[in-house]
């Protein structure tokens, strides 16, 4: 222990004299977070959008301008045909074209009649088809755009057949043959802050401790002053231990800051235990600390490390489930996130927040923490001894 210390206190007495790298490695994490809270979000807004509407009729209007109540569409004017809709596309002016057809209110009408109801026969297929194009380039987008556009057009023609139905004496839950009632369980309003911000606080915290620990046994190696601590009667794990450690703890409080602003600015609900965040973050950090050291031993300069440690961070991300749902990856892929140390922290930190979860529910991935983390730094203690012999 008092070796540990030693190394420990040269550290931290370190750290303190870099006054400009201490406040850049407090204010650039937090900087981060306030700007990537907000900037990085599964929600899709503002649209932009443009019509062709050979109907010209109170019933397109009406549609038309129930898409631009809203901030999930920005309507950019009318085009005069199919073809200037397309051409704007291209230009890359639009991601959706909506083109009503010039009988759509008499489709509607017809839709609406008892007897269209009753189910009698009809040269028509039921209801007036929309056509929508769609710029796929961006295929979450896409896909998200489609389904606001799908769900705004479904509830505008649910109200109009309902007061259609009313001015015929019949109430539309009255022919409807499914209701769904539905409940949102943890995040009720679904707000993409609350799910994507304790994601980024795992990513920053992985980068700092992770590349911080990698750079400062790489600098001493620069230096030449790793050689000199080794000819010193200091063991190589006291002075991995103490190496790590200050990284440890402004691992941990680099988190904590993050959170503070997760639950003080964005409103993020914390309904967890705190005592329980500090254990799973603690297991967490050996892998990321491990990772650190590792990348130290077969190294030889700062460079090299970034580009090491951001080679392995990089895959750690995308396979993590921060962007994408680890459910809708290949088999082997899902197979290979079971290594991914940030997969684990990531579910557990979400849950831990928005589900109050404790060990009870949360114990495999405790467990898959621990043992990621004890094998990469054991390997990288082993490894690091065997440089230093």
């Amino acid at each position: 222990m008092r070796e540990i210390s030693i190394i420990l206190r040269k550290e931290m007495q370190q750290l303190m004299r870099d006054k400009g790298s201490l406040r850049l490695l407090f204010l650039m994490p937090i900087i981060q977070l306030m700007v990537l809270g907000y900037a990085i979000t599964t929600e899709v807004k503002r649209t932009p959008l443009m019509t062709v509407d050979r109907c010209q009729c109170p019933e397109s209007r009406s549609l038309l301008r129930r898409l631009s109540l809203q901030d999930l569409f920005v309507v950019k004017g009318e085009a005069g045909s199919e073809k200037d809709l397309r051409e704007a596309m291209d230009d890359g002016k639009i991601r959706l074209g909506v083109i009503i057809p010039s009988d759509f209110n008499q489709r509607l009408h017809q839709a609406a009649a008892p007897q269209t109801l009753a189910g009698s026969a009809s040269h028509h297929p039921p209801g007036a088809p929309i056509a929508l194009m769609i710029d796929g380039q961006d295929a979450n987008s896409a896909s998200v755009a489609r389904g606001y556009f799908t769900a705004i057009a479904t509830q505008w023609s649910l109200d109009y057949l309902g007061s259609s139905l009313a001015e015929q004496g019949i109430r539309l839950a009255d022919i409807l043959p499914i209701r769904v009632k539905s409940q949102v369980f943890f995040n009720p309003l679904l707000l993409s802050p609350w799910y994507m911000i304790p994601g980024i606080a795992v990513i920053l915290v992985t980068v700092i401790t992770a590349l911080l620990t990698g750079f400062s046994i790489v600098r001493e190696k620069e230096n030449g002053t790793l050689e000199q601590l080794m000819v010193t009667p200091l063991h190589p794990v006291a002075l991995v231990l103490g190496k790590a450690l200050p990284f440890f703890f402004l691992g941990m409080v680099e988190l904590l800051a993050a959170l503070g602003i997760a639950v003080g600015h964005f409103h993020v609900p914390f309904l967890g235990h705190i005592g329980v965040l500090a254990v799973f973050a603690a297991a967490y950090m050996l892998s990321s600390l491990g990772i650190g050291i590792l990348t130290s031993t077969v190294v030889k300069t700062q460079q090299q490390a970034l580009f090491v440690i951001w080679f392995f961070l990089l895959f750690f991300l995308l396979l993590s489930g921060f962007f994408m749902p680890i459910e809708n990856m290949p088999a082997w892929v899902r197979t290979v996130t079971y290594a991914n140390p940030v997969r684990y922290f990531m579910t557990a930190l979400r849950e831990i927040f928005l589900k109050g979860s404790g060990f009870a529910e949360l114990w495999r991935e405790l467990f898959a923490m621990l043992t990621i983390g004890a094998f990469v730094f054991l390997l990288s203690v082993l490894l690091f001894k065997r440089k230093a012999a």
